[in-house]
Parts: structure tokens; C-alpha cells; sequence
């Protein structure tokens, strides 16, 4: 996982390395965000997704996996605003606007986020209907019936928690595993296994996510037990898959491996 998380920083970065006499500070406020030390989840899912299904389809991967991690870094920018959540850190690091200004922040999450499209139009290796069927993809996810309306239902504290969780995380999840079947050209049965495997791992993620917040409505017992099954039945969910369950496996144990009531291994 180290190895494929370098190879998603450096890809990162060659992408946004651009400059401009009139506005440097878009490009080099977009790379301090983008490249802040991050767990790279998404980028890592379409690449183990793909990787499974397609041996060696890690490298057609690669740039589409960066747009995911556009799209993620652009909603913290704007999560971490006064109008939002009105954090003053992000990654053990200042947030965006604490840096710049909240126009400068503003402004460097859009580009992100427009960015990410043009970067799917001119992904290298897919053919159009692919890079279509990704573009869809991901502004579903992304959009009001993925992560933004997730954000106007916790603006507007909705008291369906689980569905607002679904849509704020899940759904890049599930995005970015399809991306992964796209990729490797997969049947609509392989897609609808993927989503499977989002929904469970999405749903672990979140428990997880508010155990080390300590912030489970739940209480911390009912809590990690409830962690424990979703931990298995997400895994069980990668039987449904056909191909190499080992890339996917890999990721899951590595990300929750700090968690021992999970009994990983």
C-alpha cells in the first residue's frame, strides 16, 4: 500500500505542476491541499478494484484514481470553511484558508473540482465511452444525489444519520470502486458486486471513523461490536467478486489494522 500510495502522490503532483505569471497562487495553494499527507482511500480502491478484476491495470488506473482524490480534497477545502465547519486544521496543517484567504479557498476547491473532469477527458489508455462512463460516475457521486446533498443534510442536521453518512463518504467509495470495473471493463454484474462492497465498506469506514473520535451514538462497546461484523461481512462481500480478491483484501486489512478488536489476520 506504501508503494501504490507514492505512485498516487508523484502522479499527483506531476498533474497539478503548472504555473501562471498571473495567478501562481491557484496552482500552488491547490498542491498544498492536494498533497498534505492523506490516507489516499479513493485513489487506492480504484487501483486495487482494478487491479483485481485486470492484472496490471494499476497503470490505466493511476490518473483517473487522482481525479477521486481531486474531487475528496476539494469538499475538505470546503468543509474546513468558516460558513461549514470552520476548522483551523486539516492533515497537521493549517487549512486553506487559514493560509490564504476564503476567496483564495473558495476558488482553489472549485479548480479542483473542475479540474478533476478535465483530467477524466484526457485520461491516457481509455477509450471515450470509458471516460464517460467515468465522468458520470463520478458527478453522481459528487453531486446532489451523492456527497453534496450528504452535506446539506448535515448542515441541515437531518436526523437520518446513516443515509447523510452514505452520501458524504459512501458514495465517492462506491465512485471510485466502479472506476475500477470500468477500467478493467467489467460486466454490470461486477459493478453491482463493487457497489455491494462500497456500501459495507463504506459503512465500516464511518464506524470506525466515529470510534477514534470517540463520538458513537452507539457507546464504544455496542460500537466495535458492531465493527467487528460489518469488518467480516465487508470482506465476505469479495467472494462475490470474480478475480484476484487479494488486492482488495490487502487494503481493508491495512486500513482498520490498528483497530485489535477487529482480530485482523
Amino acid at each position: 500500500m506504501d508503494q501504490l500510495k507514492k505512485k498516487i502522490d508523484d502522479q499527483l503532483a506531476a498533474l497539478i505542476n503548472q504555473s501562471s505569471s498571473f495567478f501562481p497562487s491557484l496552482y500552488e495553494g491547490a498542491q498544498y491541499a492536494l498533497l498534505a499527507p492523506g490516507k489516499r482511500i479513493r485513489p487506492l480502491l480504484t487501483l486495487c478494484a482494478a487491479e483485481m478484476l485486470q492484472p496490471g491495470a494499476q497503470e490505466v488506473a493511476l490518473t483517473p484514481a487522482c481525479a477521486l482524490e481531486m474531487v475528496h480534497t476539494y469538499s475538505l477545502i470546503h468543509d474546513d470553511l468558516p460558513c461549514m465547519d470552520d476548522d483551523d486544521f486539516r492533515r497537521g496543517q493549517p487549512t486553506l484558508h487559514k493560509v490564504y484567504t476564503e476567496g483564495h479557498a473558495v476558488l482553489m476547491g472549485d479548480y479542483l473540482l473542475t479540474y478533476a473532469f478535465e483530467t477524466l477527458a484526457n485520461a491516457p489508455y481509455l477509450s471515450h465511452e470509458q471516460k464517460i462512463a467515468l465522468i458520470c460516475t463520478l458527478s453522481s457521486a459528487a453531486g446532489g444525489h451523492g456527497m453534496i446533498g450528504g452535506q446539506v443534510m448535515d448542515i441541515e442536521d437531518s436526523p437520518h444519520i446513516e443515509h447523510m453518512h452514505t452520501l458524504k463518504t459512501a458514495a465517492l467509495f462506491r465512485a471510485a470502486l466502479r472506476f475500477g470495473g470500468i477500467i478493467a471493463e467489467s460486466s454490470s454484474d461486477t459493478l453491482s458486486a463493487l457497489d455491494a462492497f462500497a456500501i459495507q465498506f463504506g459503512k465500516l469506514f464511518q464506524i470506525i471513523d466515529d470510534l477514534q473520535d470517540d463520538d458513537h451514538p452507539l457507546g464504544s462497546d455496542q460500537a466495535e461490536k458492531k465493527a467487528h461484523e460489518l469488518y467480516h461481512s465487508t470482506l465476505s462481500t469479495l467472494d462475490k467478486i470474480h478475480g484476484n480478491p487479494t488486492p482488495l483484501l490487502s487494503l481493508t486489512q491495512s486500513l482498520f489494522s490498528n483497530m485489535n478488536f477487529l482480530k485482523i489476520g
